[in-house]
């Protein structure tokens, strides 16, 4: 594969999981389902995509042969999907539903200066310059989205900001958790394991997998498909296809693309339109993702 190929990928999942966010904004404009709701049948419906490449992969009868020799691992596997899978996206949706899917997908990509601050935390270290630099600019990013400039006010709803928060905080665990379960097993197949243990976790809160087929209406269908199919598979595809052949510095660069196509859907679908202040606070969340990883691309930390 080119390299314009992989980053041509990258844009694509990037592009795929702002449209699934935009998609469950317009979703709750239709449908009286809840974000809960939302989240369990997205983890069972993708969970069985996933089991499907999982054994067109080979990596079903891999996995299942690794339970069976080691069954104690089932309780990582459900720690990786309960928290690391499910709560990520559960508070990802509950942002959404609170706010937008624009200023949500902003706020939870502050998790890269988050994974700053927990490193410099583990390993007992300051952030180097460049680090804390990436901290301040996507706090001063964040905050000039949330406030448009006017500390007197919010622009986005508080239990918008709270959900991001969480949903970026989060997210830093789902990174870091499941590092030594991707050395053990095939990713189709810990991702279809995780999801159902995920969408299982929460079945004694809902009774929606009783009733899927609400969910699919004339109105909502095409969300929904946005959602699992190529917010999920065609997302994860792509960024795979496209980490193979890209440095992590440029995937992570390159997969930027999701917080801008964010707000363009916002703008484009919703009619939502940010004050100059909010846009230079969103430029300042993108350049705290990109500046360190482009320092690391150039040699310069």
């Amino acid at each position: 594969m080119s390299h314009l190929s992989a980053v041509l990928f990258v844009l694509l999942a990037g592009t795929a999981w702002a449209a699934s966010g935009t998609a469950a904004q317009h979703f709750y404009t239709l449908s009286d389902h809840i974000p809960i709701e939302l989240t369990q049948v997205r983890l069972f419906l993708s969970s069985s995509l996933f089991f499907m490449l999982a054994w067109w992969s080979g990596g079903l009868r891999r996995g299942l042969r690794s339970v069976r020799r080691n069954p104690r691992i089932l309780l990582q596997l459900a720690i990786h999907g309960i928290l690391g899978i499910m709560f990520v996206q559960y508070s990802y949706f509950e942002g959404i539903a609170a706010g937008d899917a624009a200023a949500t997908t902003v706020i939870t990509y502050t998790s890269p200066a988050m994974m700053i601050l927990y490193l410099a935390v583990r390993w007992r270290r300051l952030p180097s310059a460049a680090e804390a630099g990436t901290v301040v600019v996507a706090v001063a990013g964040v905050f000039l989205l949330v406030t448009g400039g006017d500390i007197a006010r919010l622009s986005v709803p508080m239990a918008c900001i709270v959900w991001s928060l969480v949903s970026a905080i989060v997210f830093v665990f789902a990174m870091v958790y499941p590092v030594h379960l991707l050395r053990l097993f095939d990713r189709f197949f810990l991702l279809a394991v995780c999801m159902l243990m995920g969408g299982i976790s929460l079945l004694p809160v809902t009774q929606v997998i009783f009733s899927v087929d609400s969910f699919f209406t004339a109105g909502t269908w095409l969300d929904l498909l946005v959602i699992i199919v190529l917010g999920t598979v065609v997302a994860f595809f792509a960024f795979n296809a496209g980490l193979r052949w890209l440095s992590p510095e440029e995937t992570a660069i390159t997969a930027t693309i999701e917080p801008v196509a964010s707000v363009f859907f916002a703008w484009l679908i919703f009619d939502t339109h940010f004050v100059a202040l909010q846009m230079v606070g969103i430029m300042l969340v993108i350049a705290a993702i990109l500046t360190p990883n482009l320092l690391r691309k150039w040699g310069c930390t």
